[in-house]
């Protein structure tokens, strides 16, 4: 490997790429913190403000495969830094936006950019180290992931408290800019497809649309229920421009997606288990803070601090887990890591209103540590089932699974949270207590039901994990 300044250029891409891929990951969840405070800058209802966060969903999540197959023609880099300079001017110009309409529109110009980076970021580190590194360095990654998505909640509070909504915004365009600059001078181009692209138009329209469509359908199926009428037409519509996209795909001479990837064992159970994984842990993301807040009465700076116990221990666990992949291969590592989070899963739902901080750090410590031991190995598997002209099309999917798996896990959870709560705060309703014990003993019963079928949905992960089959280490 050639080195830099007696650095080898694998870790210097890798580092790049982090920086990239921790923005991209951060925005996902650090915006909806502030959602009760842009209410009220706007004059707004919360229905509309909530599309600062949906519209910014559907489009990366509609957008990262195609962009995927784009990167692996065109060149990762030239791809990657284009997607960091939007979304570093998407940045700028929520920052700037005066009116909700502005700000939802600055989120889809960041929302084409963060897929451009985070479609291609596990691609751009695969390609550089070589098989028996590969596990340590997605273990790095995957580590960076999950400090993404956690400590925006945290980060996104402390920069409301002290400033203005702006700031959320503002305070990282500066590293926006580093990170741009640093890809530039850093990364070497790699560009592995055959030239000519045919682009598959059919295929990227059908595939926008399904995701879109699919999207919708558990976003306002949770708020107005799975059976109205428009959640039928969108699960419809969904269903039959999914099914318009699998057409287009067998008949495309340069597919988005090359569907013959799922007939990889590995390939497919990899992303399985995934997707149902992160649909059970949204649900714990999704909830936890309303238990500690609500439920035991933290405050929310200090519910965020819990919360990083989270990401904390996966990042921690998950290099050591990734270099244990390269060793022994993945199949062993991402059962037991799904296995512990599933009982991580439960044991939080069996917290009542009398457990300590104590006991709700441990479990998030267990769910940390399967998180770590399940992702790193997991996503090394994936990617390396996959041939090397399609590396970006193994990264993109990745990322739109790890997405479409949290906002089906978010919605389903609320929709039971809210129908299981109601249940208990009419039970509570009749036994002669305030109304304020009614309402936290109904949230705390709300929230165990709800864990407690989350952690039944992982359970059937396990068996999807085991099903990969062996795997051969660093293969």
């Amino acid at each position: 490997m050639e080195r830099a300044k007696g650095i080898p250029y694998k870790w210097l891409a890798l580092l790049t790429v982090a920086i990239g891929t921790f923005m991209g990951t951060l925005d996902a969840s650090i915006v909806n913190i502030s959602f009760p405070r842009l209410t009220q800058v706007f004059e707004t209802e919360p229905s509309v403000v909530m599309w600062v966060s949906v519209a910014y969903l559907l489009v990366s999540v509609g957008l990262m495969l195609t962009l995927g197959r784009i990167g692996d023609t065109f060149g990762r880099k030239r791809v990657y830094i284009l997607g960091f300079t939007v979304f570093t001017l998407g940045l700028v110009l929520c920052s700037l936006s005066q009116s909700i309409v502005q700000l939802i529109l600055a989120r889809v110009v960041q929302a084409i950019g963060s897929a451009m980076t985070v479609a291609l970021s596990t691609a751009i580190v695969t390609a550089v180290f070589p098989n028996e590194e590969r596990g340590k360095a997605l273990g790095i990654l995957g580590g960076v992931v999950s400090s993404g998505l956690l400590s925006g909640p945290v980060l996104g509070g402390l920069i409301l408290d002290a400033l203005d909504w702006s700031a959320i915004f503002y305070v990282r365009v500066p590293v926006g800019i580093i990170g741009v600059i640093m890809a530039l001078i850093l990364l070497k181009e790699q560009r592995e497809a055959e030239t000519g692209m045919k682009f598959d138009l059919g295929g990227a329209a059908t595939l926008f649309g399904g995701l879109s469509c699919l999207l919708l359908f558990f976003n306002f199926g949770g708020r107005l229920g799975f059976t109205s009428p428009l959640a039928i037409i969108l699960v419809a519509s969904a269903v039959v421009l999914l099914a318009l996209f699998i057409v287009f795909e067998r008949r495309a001479p340069q597919p988005i997606v090359d569907l013959n990837l799922f007939r990889n064992q590995l390939f497919a159970a990899g992303n399985i288990s995934l997707i149902i994984m992160f649909v059970a842990i949204s649900a714990n993301t999704f909830l936890m803070p309303f238990f500690l807040i609500d439920g035991l009465g933290h405050s929310a700076s200090r519910t965020g601090l819990i919360f990083a116990t989270i990401s904390f221990t996966a990042l921690i666990v998950g290099p050591v887990s990734g270099w244990l992949s390269d060793k022994v291969g993945s199949r062993i590592l991402c059962t037991v890591g799904i296995a512990l989070i599933c009982t991580a899963i439960f044991l939080l739902s069996r917290l009542t209103a009398e457990s300590s901080e104590v006991d709700v750090i441990i479990r998030l410590v267990i769910q940390g540590i399967g998180s770590g031991m399940f992702s790193s190995p997991n996503n090394s598997s994936i990617m390396g089932s996959v041939p090397r002209d399609k590396l970006s099309t193994g990264s993109a999917m990745i990322a739109t699974v790890r997405q479409i798996g949290m906002s089906c896990g978010i919605a389903i959870a609320g929709t039971i949270f809210t129908s299981r709560e109601a249940f208990h705060a009419t039970r509570f309703s009749l036994e002669n207590l305030s109304q304020a014990t009614v309402q936290r003993l109904s949230l705390i019963s709300g929230f165990q039901d709800t864990l407690l079928f989350a952690a039944i949905a992982c359970s059937i992960g396990i068996f999807t994990s085991l099903a990969r089959g062996k795997q051969q280490p660093s293969e």
